[in-house]
């Protein structure tokens, strides 16, 4: 008996500690896009209100809550709360407050949204795979700086975390602070076309590639003469073209100045996604998440630079990175790399540019 009455006396007690909350509770506004004029909404997500109000009904089944509840997150408000984050970098905390919620729902909003727009990676993110898809891309970078069969522009790009407490030096890069170092590739229109985003900071670019589906697509199932544009952080291969080191002849000077052309496609994508999404650029402050949580942002983010490039969304790629170049690219500058000698290179790959160079640009 004297069991039972500790046993309620414990319920009881647990009872009385339970949160009261009052009949009439009074809850914030909650702000949406919808309660903003068009000027306002663009200048907050660099985003027009169409494509929000698009992206809300696309992503409506994965955002909506089916309990019944009358308090219960409207699907614009969880998208603006996100679309916030994105926007600014701001702490969740400050996010929170521009839409009216708490810390609590800016968080579960924000990871449902990036859910469901990394849901869709593949129906957004695609590399040209089909003949019809290959030779108009190969027609758009010709325009670009008449470098042929090009079918991509690749490099790697670092988002600050938060110091780790696991396997700390691993995501501590050369240029001394924490991240994730993510691999795009990107068309002459500046839609991404790959991402691989699973590496700490310390990874060097040519080791992501790789371990990147791209190689195993460039080596097994792309058979006619298609490549790659990268620097002089990738090793040259027979898909993938590199700058030449010390060009002399003026083959040689006319294909660097290509090159360099091009391979300045993917620089300006990387500062559109950055100057969009600013919680992607270290100016903004290191983004709190875990590695993981922080490569889903970044997919997400190409996710809606892709639909609003493709939608003519343009931003002002000089409206105002503080850092613009500072945590882009830990190659060196490129005075400096083409005096270095090239290593890892196959004899293959060697003959194939200086054909390219003798046939293209002599």
């Amino acid at each position: 008996m004297s069991d039972l009455m500790v046993v309620l006396a414990a319920l009881n007690s647990r009872k009385k500690r339970r949160r009261f909350y009052p009949r009439n509770r009074v809850y914030r506004p909650r702000i949406s896009f919808l309660s903003l004029t068009e000027e306002q909404v663009f200048d907050r997500f660099r985003l027009n209100k169409q494509f929000i109000y698009d992206l809300c009904e696309e992503l409506k089944g994965d955002l909506e809550c089916h309990r019944n509840s009358n308090y219960a997150l409207p699907v614009p408000v969880k998208m603006t709360s996100a679309l916030t984050f994105y926007a600014t970098g701001s702490f969740q905390n400050a996010a929170s407050g521009s839409t009216g919620i708490s810390q609590a729902s800016m968080c579960k909003s924000l990871s449902e949204v990036t859910e469901a727009l990394v849901r869709r990676v593949k129906k957004y993110i695609c590399f040209p795979m089909s003949s019809g898809q290959m030779q108009k891309t190969r027609e758009e970078f010709y325009k670009v700086a008449q470098f042929p069969n090009v079918l991509g522009v690749i490099d790697c790009t670092h988002v600050a975390i938060r110091a780790r407490t696991e396997n700390e030096p691993a995501f501590r890069n050369s240029k001394g602070f924490h991240s994730v170092n993510v691999q795009v590739v990107c068309d002459a229109k500046n839609i991404i076309t790959n991402v691989l985003a699973n590496h700490p900071g310390c990874v060097d670019d040519a080791y992501i590639l790789s371990k990147s589906r791209l190689t195993e697509i460039f080596e097994t199932e792309i058979t006619s003469d298609c490549w790659l544009v990268g620097d002089s952080a990738y090793d040259l291969k027979p898909w993938l073209m590199t700058p030449i080191p010390n060009p002399e002849s003026p083959a040689e000077h006319r294909y660097k100045e290509a090159h360099q052309l091009t391979h300045a496609v993917i620089d300006k994508t990387k500062r559109i996604l950055k100057t969009r999404f600013r919680c992607l650029d270290r100016s903004r402050g290191v983004l709190q998440y875990s590695p993981k949580k922080v490569c889903q942002i970044f997919l997400a983010c190409c996710v809606l630079h892709n639909i609003a490039t493709r939608h003519n969304i343009l931003v002002d790629v000089d409206e105002g990175l503080e850092t613009p170049n500072e945590d882009e690219d830990m190659s060196l500058a490129p005075d400096e790399d083409e005096e270095l000698p090239e290593e890892n290179t196959s004899s293959e790959a060697a003959s194939i540019r200086m054909e390219l160079v003798r046939d293209h640009f002599s």
